[in-house]
């Protein structure tokens, strides 16, 4: 699998750790297949597409499933960077799509991705025709594969460029929330958590990125 499979294994420190991280998801989600993930994080770069690539890539090559990775990201997408994919649909071609037209496979075992559109930076709005549409790319998706996993953007701060990861939430199995350890102040994150609850959201729990254990001397 080459250089993409390696980069993904240095993402993290152990493989190990990614794989007790997903199976922590699959045991919150009790083995619920199809599952869908949506991966967000209270702040912008907190690591979470580094995160949702991560689970996808190790679901991809250590279990049977049938992984998907979408980047639901548009205001600024990464997914396809860390891939080595470049995206190559526009925006219309994706709402108005059939989900097994867009999506690209990756060399990481049979791990398949939609990326974000071409003209993500275009100042179009995502209104009342985007959101059902990617609505409708999600179901597709739970038809076709045993494990979906959503890199969304944050939910802080808010604007109108982006996929809200909140409304997402209501269509995805469980939600995990990536905050970067050292960084991220409690605040925002309880903010985050409540927004999230409040949206009636199935939070499976958070993964605190670049912990390091306190040593005593």
């Amino acid at each position: 699998m080459g250089q993409i499979e390696s980069r993904y294994r240095q993402s993290l420190e152990q493989i190990a750790e990614a794989k007790r991280l997903m199976t922590a998801a699959e045991h919150a989600l009790a083995g619920k297949v199809p599952a869908t993930i949506l991966v967000t994080s209270a702040t912008h770069g907190e690591g979470k597409t580094l995160c949702a690539a991560t689970l996808a890539a190790t679901a991809a090559t250590n279990t049977d499933h049938r992984v998907a990775v979408l980047d639901l990201n548009w205001y600024r997408p990464a997914l396809h960077a860390f891939f080595d994919l470049q995206p190559d649909h526009a925006a219309e071609q994706i709402f108005g799509g059939d989900l097994r037209q867009l999506m690209h496979r990756s060399q990481v075992g049979a791990l398949e991705l939609l990326l974000a559109p071409r003209d993500h930076a275009d100042s179009f709005k995502f209104d009342s025709q985007g959101f059902p549409a990617v609505q409708r790319l999600i179901e597709q998706a739970k038809n076709a594969y045993d494990l979906v996993i959503i890199d969304s953007a944050p939910i802080f701060p808010t604007n109108r460029m982006m996929m809200d990861p909140v409304m997402l939430s209501g269509s995805v199995d469980g939600v995990v929330m990536v905050v970067l350890a050292e960084v991220t102040s409690r605040q925002q994150v309880r903010k985050a958590n409540k927004i999230m609850e409040a949206a009636g959201a199935n939070l499976l729990g958070v993964v605190t990125n670049q912990w390091q254990a306190r040593t005593h001397e």
